[in-house]
């Protein structure tokens, strides 16, 4: 688009261009139609007059079209005198365009510096300067012919004088009858200003052609008589119109002078003559005309004036007549204010007070007699510093007033405490403004305009409380700890000591909360507060950041030494035991700490570095003790690239399925499978659930991963039945989040109704150790799941200290026995006991009894004789791939025994009670 406006600005700069030269040379072929006694002069040279109009418009983007026009010009006069004298054709050439360029571009130079850009036919000192200019520059343009002459002058030739004056003339004439029209159609453009008194025109041609007729008898007389033809429309037509008219005139006295004289007989003195007059009356003329528009021009100003003065006389008048009204006005309105103002101090809310330079009271409203308890009489005179105002603000509320009192500031505002008669406080905002009296020797006076923003400072101190500091255990929250430990780290940094943070979690907090409940929860996290308080400096700060996660920031700390002196300290508050509406509570925490700078320099990495320490604490069994270290960092790294290669193995379906079949303790007979997850690593091989489960937990990938092996188990469910000519149920693990998931019922309804199955080929298996107390929810989520057709399996039977009240009141189908109690059993008398009563209490419940994990002939003999129904273990087979159920049924529908034939039953010693040397 740039590109197309350049193209098209130059298109019309070049048109432009060419139409300059165009006029400039038509105007040069007319005036060499016009030749005086001297062949390189004619009478009128007409391209002066446009060239010079052309600058004055244009300015210096005329010159070039005009060089190149003036240039042809010279070469079509040369052409012309050639045939006389060939020999001086390249002097005649030089003479005639050093002519011809200087006679606009000198009057342009000369003019320009004279007027500096006036306006030759704005007033009448410009068409004098333009006059000038046009003499000089014709003068000078009259040099080069003159010089050409003198060289080459012969007998009988024109004399040098009068070669000088033809040429003088000859540029003067064609200047003054072309530039004047042309600058006044350019101010004046439309024709119609040319000739709006036609019959006036009418005469004026009328007379125009007598005179050429007058020139038939003689020349001379005749010219005299375009004076007041001249003149007549110099006076009556406009500025356009005259200079058309002399314009017009000129041009016919010249075509009359050039007709009736024959430049081969005549003297050039004649000619000189004729132009002499012609110029006289033209220039004449043209200057009435400008000096006539310049009167006009004053006396439509003056006219403007007038009126203008006029209009503000009248305006004035109607301002005087207004502001008398609005003295008026404004009297019974002061009146009126008056009575508004003195209701409004009476009555506003705000306590208003005027006290003098000294703070005593001068005036007081009803809202301050309320707010300070006392009366307007008892509150006059009384200093309002003494005895409102606390102690450690007067000093500053004094040096305000003072302030207001002594300088150019107007009004000021402070923020005070106040005290009533009645002993209570209140905080005001004071606007205090000097009132200035119009009678100077009045005494200055102070007014003080109160709010009380008491309920607002309350509001905004709880809000900042809510904002920097946890709500149950008064401590800091995130966001003041964490500006805290940026002010400690810059400080460390800056004066070289060591500043440590302390990452504290409360182990197994969520069982303390399921169990008591958070009520007991939330009083166990404010004891906890209180006991990090009291071991710790006013210093350092304590924060809660989540949950049971705190964090304490220690400034100032001498090395790792001090830092687990109070960790160690802290520890052993944290143990002590906690008093609990059914008894006494023992807990344990875990701490993590790291040190500032040697560890980090930014907050950010010390959180992330106490928090990979505390985690380290809890992997070490609880209830201790550990700094950061690097090794650390590269385990976090070795975590967190095993978290984004188990998303991958999710995406990519690099996990996998193993079954391990429940056989019939009796029969041998497959009755179930036990759906386990593995992992087919691309470089660590095969991976258990041990290897990646507490990852995907951290990480939030447990639910992903279980709705996964949901659903494939499900899936795998259906094949499975072909292969078997006996229903067999397929079990999976459901982990405590998968368990305590308020969609869990739902989504096992979704997957079963995806896959089609029969739900009642379905088991679910759940740890014992994940149940909580709350029996009537953990009822509530069993029923719904019993609802859904599915089977209910209590793993690790035994393993807690609830399993008989587990059995009585939750809907059960198997018991497995805990993997610990079995492989102890064989070998230890009590734990034989206890599972021998377990067994029995579930038989007595109509209860399935199973047994997993079970690697020995020792543990299959003593399972069987205590009466297990079902048996799973490598003594049996080990986990398959889904691949491999195929073969496994095929060879045991022709005879495969997964019983082992080495089947003994080793005699049992039964507990007595009695006997003490067992």
């Amino acid at each position: 688009m740039n590109a197309l406006s350049r193209f098209v600005d130059s298109g019309k700069a070049m048109l432009a261009y060419g139409l300059t030269a165009a006029g400039i040379l038509a105007l040069a072929l007319v005036s060499l139609q016009l030749p005086t006694q001297v062949d390189t002069i004619s009478v009128a040279w007409l391209p002066s007059g446009l060239a010079l109009a052309l600058l004055l418009l244009r300015g210096r983007r005329a010159i070039l079209p005009i060089l190149v026009a003036l240039f042809v010009a010279g070469l079509v006069h040369v052409y012309q005198s050639a045939e006389n004298d060939p020999t001086r054709s390249l002097d005649i050439f030089l003479a005639v365009f050093l002519s011809y360029a200087l006679a606009p571009l000198t009057a342009y130079w000369v003019f320009w510096q004279a007027s500096r850009g006036r306006n030759p036919l704005s007033d009448y000192l410009g068409f004098i300067w333009l006059l000038g200019a046009i003499t000089v520059a014709s003068l000078a343009a009259a040099l080069p012919i003159t010089y050409l002459a003198a060289q080459t002058a012969v007998q009988g030739s024109t004399p040098i004088n009068e070669v000088l004056l033809l040429t003088w003339f000859s540029h003067a004439l064609g200047t003054l009858t072309v530039c004047p029209l042309i600058l006044s159609l350019v101010r004046e453009p439309m024709v119609a200003r040319l000739f709006y008194r036609p019959l006036e025109w009418i005469l004026w041609t009328a007379g125009l052609l007598f005179i050429v007729g007058m020139t038939l008898y003689d020349v001379m007389q005749a010219l005299f008589l375009l004076l007041p033809l001249m003149t007549w429309s110099s006076t009556r037509f406009s500025l356009s119109g005259s200079m058309m008219a002399i314009t017009v005139a000129t041009f016919v006295a010249l075509a009359c002078v050039f007709l009736q004289t024959d430049p081969n007989a005549a003297k050039a003195i004649d000619t000189l003559l004729g132009e002499t007059l012609i110029v006289a009356i033209a220039g004449t003329c043209c200057y009435v005309r400008v000096l006539l528009a310049d009167r006009e021009r004053v006396e439509n100003s003056l006219e403007t004036t007038v009126e203008e003065r006029t209009r503000e006389l009248q305006l004035t008048n109607f301002e005087l007549k207004d502001e008398i009204f609005i003295r008026e006005q404004a009297e019974k309105s002061f009146r009126r204010s008056s009575r508004h103002f003195r209701a409004l101090f009476e009555n506003t809310s705000n306590p208003i007070i005027v006290v003098d330079r000294d703070t005593s009271i001068r005036q007081w409203n009803n809202a301050a007699e309320t707010l300070f308890g006392y009366s307007r009489d008892e509150a006059l005179d009384r200093n309002l510093l003494e005895t409102f105002i606390p102690l450690e603000q007067r000093d500053e509320l004094a040096w305000k007033i003072t302030k207001v009192l002594t300088t150019g500031l107007t009004r000021d505002q402070i923020e005070t405490r106040v005290n009533s008669f009645d002993g209570t406080s209140h905080t005001i905002l004071w606007n205090i403004n000097r009132l200035q009296e119009e009678d100077e020797d009045t005494p200055v006076q102070i007014i003080l305009i109160g709010q009380d923003i008491s309920e607002i400072r309350e509001t905004q101190n709880q809000l900042h409380y809510l904002a920097h500091y946890d709500v149950l255990t008064d401590t800091a929250n995130r966001r003041l700890f964490e500006d805290r430990c940026r002010q400690a780290i810059a400080s460390a940094l800056r004066h070289g000591h060591y500043c440590a943070l302390i990452a504290l979690d409360v182990d197994h907090f969520k069982r303390i909360n399921d169990t008591l409940g958070h009520d007991a929860g939330d009083e166990l996290l404010q004891e906890l507060a209180r006991r990090l308080q009291n071991n710790v400096r006013e210093e350092d700060t304590i924060a809660r950041l989540g949950g049971d996660e705190f964090a304490i920031l220690l400034n100032q700390v001498n090395g790792a030494d001090g830092c687990e002196k109070v960790a160690r300290g802290i520890l052993n508050a944290i143990t002590e035991p906690v008093r609990v509406p059914s008894g006494e509570l023992v807990i344990t925490s875990s701490i993590g700490i790291t040190l500032a700078p040697l560890d980090g320099k930014t907050y950010d990495d010390l959180l992330k570095n106490a928090d990979m320490a505390m985690y380290r604490a809890k992997k070490a069994g609880r209830n201790n003790i550990q700094f950061f270290s690097r090794d650390m960092n590269e385990e976090m790294q070795r975590q967190m690239a095993l978290e984004r290669e188990l998303r991958e193995a999710i995406r990519e379906g690099q996990l996998d399925l193993y079954y391990q079949p429940m056989i019939n303790a009796r029969s041998g007979r497959i009755v179930g499978l036990e759906a386990l997850l593995r992992w087919n690593h691309p470089t660590r091989g095969l991976l258990a659930p041990n290897d990646f489960l507490d990852v995907a937990e951290q990480t939030g990938q447990l639910q992903q991963l279980g709705e996964w092996v949901c659903h494939n188990a499900c899936l795998q469910a259906r094949a499975i039945q072909a292969m078997s000519p006996a229903p067999i149920t397929v079990s999976i693990n459901l982990s405590s989040r998968q368990y305590n998931h308020p969609q869990l019922a739902s989504r096992l309804q979704r997957i079963i109704g995806d896959t089609h199955l029969d739900p009642s080929l379905l088991a679910l298996e759940i740890d014992e150790r994940v149940l909580s107390d709350r029996l009537d929810e953990t009822a509530r989520t069993l029923e719904r799941l019993k609802k859904l057709g599915i089977g209910l399996i209590l793993d690790r039977f035994g393993s807690g200290l609830s399993s008989l009240r587990l059995l009585r009141e939750l809907p059960f189908d198997q018991v497995k026995i805990d993997k610990d109690l079995l492989q102890q059993a064989p070998t230890e008398e009590n734990t034989a006991a206890i599972v021998h009563t377990l067994i029995n209490l579930a038989r007595q419940l109509s209860l399935t009894v199973s047994a997993s994990s079970v690697e020995t002939a020792e543990e299959d003999s003593f399972m069987r004789s205590a009466g297990c129904h079902l048996m799973q273990g490598h003594r049996f087979c080990p986990p398959l791939p889904s691949s491999g159920l195929g073969t496994l049924f095929d060879e045991v529908s022709k005879g495969r025994q997964l019983l082992p034939e080495d089947q003994y039953s080793l005699p049992l010693r039964h507990h007595n009670p009695n006997d003490r040397n067992h």
